[in-house]
């Protein structure tokens, strides 16, 4: 994956000019651009709406958030708003994808909020690519083109609602799997916990990137908040601080062009070279580096 000056965001565009925000497509229209913004699909780039791949046919990679991810026919793939990824070139696959927005899911009673709690979308419990079994493969392949049949029609009575709930059924079933698997590994029991640190994290750590801090503002012990981190992602809290605040300024070095300086400060540094040397630590790699090498 290489930088260029700038990684763009991709905003939603419908291709087939529908009244609500959501499109489905297949592998090919959305390789060629077809509907976008023009930019190459193999280059890093964000994208400002969710979006699930359906693989059904053969394999590859894919990058999302730095890492490579494999996929093969059966597999899900999951895109979350905000996150950085690309197809790769060599990958050979055959697809249906599914975009869409807050706004979309906000208008009908699945909600955007309980996308941020489910683990089908949270990457610190999971990884973001599903391997489905022939059995649930086809159950999900059934979903898609019951879409995909509805969305290619003309608008009709309840268009937006039929879709909306069989894209909340298609949900529900991937996080009944993702949620069975969580039974299976006895890691269920400190789910709603840490999600909750998750989400103070999110907002706090900027200005505060200490354990007792979030301990005493979740009403928790310290020793409790490591035991659910060790529980739930196998490391201690301060890692799992420390590795969470590496991937928001690995995003800014790639989706802005700040200085280094001015992301250290953005990022809660006092000086520059603590930031340098906090980032050399965990990414193994200088902030200057990584920009050049991606």
């Amino acid at each position: 994956m290489r930088k260029s000056a700038e990684i763009p965001q991709i905003s939603f565009l419908n291709a087939q000019q529908k009244r609500f925000e959501f499109e489905l497509i297949s592998i090919e229209e959305a390789l060629s651009g077809r509907g976008r913004s023009g930019h190459s699909p193999f280059r890093p780039h964000r994208i400002a709406f969710y979006a699930i791949l359906f693989v059904t046919k053969g394999r590859g990679h894919h990058f999302i958030d730095f890492e490579k991810f494999s996929f093969r026919k059966g597999s899900i793939i999951f895109l979350s708003k905000e996150q950085v990824h690309a197809f790769e070139k060599n990958s050979r696959m055959e697809a249906f994808i599914l975009l869409f927005t807050e706004k979309f899911l906000e208008r009908s009673s699945l909600g955007s909020h309980l996308m941020q709690q489910m683990s089908i979308y949270n990457y610190h419990l999971y990884a973001p690519v599903m391997h489905l079994k022939k059995e649930n493969f086809d159950k999900f392949a059934e979903l898609i083109y019951r879409m995909k049949e509805e969305y290619e029609t003309a608008d009709d009575f309840a268009t937006e609602e039929i879709i909306q709930s069989t894209l909340k059924i298609f949900l529900f079933q991937a996080e009944r799997i993702r949620k069975r698997k969580l039974k299976t590994q006895s890691r269920s029991y400190y789910q709603e916990e840490f999600s909750s640190f998750q989400r103070l994290l999110k907002k706090q750590m900027v200005s505060n990137r200490q354990v007792h801090f979030y301990a005493r503002e979740l009403g928790f012990s310290t020793k409790k908040l490591n035991r659910i981190t060790q529980e739930i992602v196998k490391m201690p809290a301060k890692n799992y601080i420390n590795e969470t605040l590496i991937l928001e300024i690995k995003r800014l070095l790639m989706n802005t062009n700040l200085s280094i300086k001015e992301i250290a400060y953005m990022t809660g540094f006092e000086a520059p070279t603590n930031f340098v040397k906090f980032f050399k630590k965990y990414a193994e790699i200088t902030p200057a580096e990584f920009r050049k090498r991606f």
